[in-house]
């Protein structure tokens, strides 16, 4: 009989992405902390708080975090 093979937590990503208390998942924009300078102040300031994962992705980044 063969050995069920065990998913492992992807690394990259479970350092990026933090699990909320009621399941959902929070993550930190990209380009924030160097090389602003081209960027509209309004870009700069989309990006300094967190975003919530979009629903569709829920489910396939769970499986990767084994959560």
């Amino acid at each position: 009989m063969a050995k069920k093979v065990k998913v492992k937590t992807h690394k990259g990503l479970s350092k990026v992405l933090k699990v909320r208390k009621g399941g959902s998942i929070k993550y930190q924009p990209a380009n924030k902390l160097h090389q602003t300078a081209g960027r509209s102040n309004a870009s700069r300031r989309r990006r300094h708080h967190e975003s919530g994962l979009h629903q569709s992705d829920l489910n396939r980044v769970k499986t990767l975090i084994n959560k």
